[in-house]
């Protein structure tokens, strides 16, 4: 889901733009069971954790040992139609 800055109030903006660096950059919101229920990360945060994602998928596919066989059905086969 994307929203435009606009649309979050101004104190949680604020501390968007402005992280406190003893408290950290992350935003976690919790609701009054002190559980978690939603995570702001920052944009440099997040671009890290998609290439680690990514890393660990290609390692993923990387480990297949499956041969390509040109005669295997394909998944409209599979489908049937």
């Amino acid at each position: 889901m994307r929203i435009k800055s606009t649309e979050l109030p101004r104190e949680i903006l604020e501390k968007v733009l402005n992280p406190d660096p003893l408290e950290g950059e992350d935003i976690i919101i919790e609701n009054g069971a002190e559980e978690t229920i939603g995570v702001i990360i920052q944009p440099k945060a997040y671009d890290f954790l998609l290439r680690k994602f990514e890393e660990l998928e290609d390692e993923n596919d990387d480990a297949l040992d499956e041969k390509y066989d040109p005669n295997s059905p394909s998944l409209d086969d599979l489908m049937g139609d």
